[in-house]
Parts: structure tokens; sequence; C-alpha cells
């Protein structure tokens, strides 16, 4: 999977950006890492489209007497996963470095609690100041901590104290358990739900329809789909159905396998079957279901010289449908 790219973005929400001492902690639920401002700050939140969807930049910063203290919050759509944090962290320094003129004095790793970040200092020689940054990726956000002093290299009381509040608040402090949370994703549509491992899979940004979510692998070896209606299916078998919508537009059509999955009170159809299109053969595997609560399909495709790398991996994404029954929730697991 390649790692995101941190967007052009970086040049203006990292350029600027202190106060007398005052303790306004910052700590929203969803953020991983708080910090003290002397006061409250000022917010500057951008959004920067990307193939694979919005990557959200969440600012928090403050200027008084030269000093200037920022906190950033980086979101991704795709979650990178550990394997990639380095090259992660080596691109965003690189597009820091870029972004404004220093001179690299210290690069070196830093625990923050349990996550293992990076610690930078820079000199600025023009504007004679120095800055100290913090990087460090929880979950699906990277978080970047600035403080910036002019004079020499021991930052000041309030830069200080700005750098030593920074803390992993107590619902992130496990740092295999908020990895392992923060890598599923879910959308709702209907009266279904489906839970995706954001690490693999990505929602398609063109897919607009409430009712018909498509899913992309990240490495492009697979497709899925995701769709919902609120009505029952007017054929007698969703297999029916399925096989008559995948023979509208392709060249051959082949069942594998059927089946049926009891899972709580739901009994999903099990469909493996093969598509012959544009002289390729894709492997599809999928869930169907109709009943009081609705229609769906969650269905998945590789080609088939390819879906042996993936199929394990469409298993749990279709083992992450769930419906909805009264209020209560029916898992197809």
């Amino acid at each position: 999977m390649t790692a995101p790219r941190v967007y052009a973005v970086w040049v203006s929400l990292l350029l600027t950006c202190g106060a007398a001492w005052a303790d306004v902690l910052f700590a929203p639920a969803d953020w991983a890492l708080q910090a003290a401002f002397p006061t409250e700050p000022k917010v500057d939140d951008q959004r920067t489209p990307s193939p694979q969807g919005e990557q959200l930049a969440q600012r928090r910063y403050l200027e008084v007497g030269g000093e200037r203290l920022m906190l950033v919050r980086f979101v991704y759509p795709v979650v990178p996963d550990i394997a990639q944090r380095g090259a992660l962290y080596k691109q965003s320094v690189e597009t820091l470095m870029n972004s404004r003129a220093g001179e690299l004095r210290k690069d070196e790793a830093h625990m923050i609690g349990e996550h293992r970040g990076l610690r930078l200092l820079i000199e600025h020689r023009r504007e004679k100041t120095h800055r100290e940054v913090r990087l460090v990726q929880i979950g699906a956000s990277l978080y970047f901590a600035s403080a910036e002093w002019p004079g020499g290299r021991t930052p000041p009381p309030l830069a200080a104290g700005f750098l030593a509040s920074l803390a992993v608040q107590p619902a992130f402090a496990n740092a295999r358990a908020a990895e392992e949370r923060e890598r599923w994703r879910e959308i709702a549509q209907d009266n279904f739900k489906l839970r995706y491992d954001a690490t693999r899979w990505f929602l398609d940004p063109e897919s607009k329809d409430p009712h018909s979510s498509v899913l992309l692998r990240v490495d492009e070896l697979a497709e899925a789909e995701f769709t919902t209606s609120p009505g029952r299916n007017p054929a007698a078998t969703m297999e029916e159905t399925v096989l008559a919508g995948a023979r509208e537009s392709a060249e051959s059509v082949k069942l594998v396998r059927r089946g049926r999955k009891l899972r709580g009170s739901a009994t999903v159809e099990e469909l493996r079957f093969t598509v012959r299109a544009d002289g390729v053969n894709y492997e599809n595997h999928g869930y169907f279901y109709s009943g009081p609560e609705g229609t769906v399909q969650v269905r998945a495709w590789s080609p088939a010289k390819t879906f042996a790398k993936v199929e394990g991996d469409i298993g749990e994404l279709l083992d992450g449908l769930t419906i909805s029954r009264g209020g209560a929730a029916a898992s197809a697991r």
C-alpha cells in the first residue's frame, strides 16, 4: 500500500502560528493527542481532495511575543499501517523542510506514551528562531506538534510548557488496542451496516448514492459493492437476481458455490461465481439477503489470477455485514 501523500496544504498550515501561560487544555474526545495552550487556540481546518477521498487537516495554533505554538491533526481516508510509518514520517519531514528553509539540528526517535514518533530541532537562521517539532501517527491520524521561539536552542517557559503538556489521551493509551480500533470504519445504509478494514479498503470518492457504496482495494487487486434497498426483493431468491444482473454485462457467468449463513436471527445467501467480461475472468464472492428489513448485496470481485491473494480479505469484508432487526443487530459473521 502506498503511504498517503501529505499534500501541499502543509505549506500553508505549518508556516504560521504563542501567549502568557494560562493552561487551556485542548483534548477533544476524537483526538489521540492533547496539549495545553496558554489561551484558547485559533482554528484552521482544511480539506484536500485525493484519489482515495478527502484528507482533513485540523490546526490549532497561537502566536504571541514571537513564540508560535501549534498542534495539527491530519486524518487520512486510508489508514497507514505500521509498516508504512517510517516512510510517512520521512515524507512528512521532507515536506516540512521544503516548505520553509531551516537547518535540521536534531532528528531522533521519540516516544509519546506507548506510541513511537519523531522529535526534530530546527534552526531558522534568517528569522533567528529555533523550532521543536514532534511527529506521531496514532491510528488513522498523523499528529504534528510544533513550538518555535526566538533565540537559542533552549525553549523559553512558554514553549517548554506547551511541549511538556503533549500527552496521549487515556482512550488511546494502549498502542496496540488503539491501532486495532482505528483500523475499522463503518458504512450505514438503510437497515444494514458494513464494517471494513481501512488499511486495505477505501470508499470510492465517486460513491454518492445513499443506497450504494463502492469499496476499492488500496493495492487495486479487488473491488466491492455494498448495495441496499428498503423493500423486499421481488424474485424468489437472491441468487436469481444476482446472477441475472451479472449476465446483463458479461460474456458468461458460472456458479461455483452456493450456501447459506445463519448468523443471529438472519440467514444470508452466499454465492461464489465466475464472470467473464472483456476477455478476463473475475471471481466473485458475496452475501445476499432480502427480508422485512430490506434487501442487501455485498459482493467483492478480483481477476481470477489474483483472487487467491485477496480471498481472505474479501471473506473478512463480507463478514462485516450487519443486519438491523427491530433495533437489535444480527451480524452476518
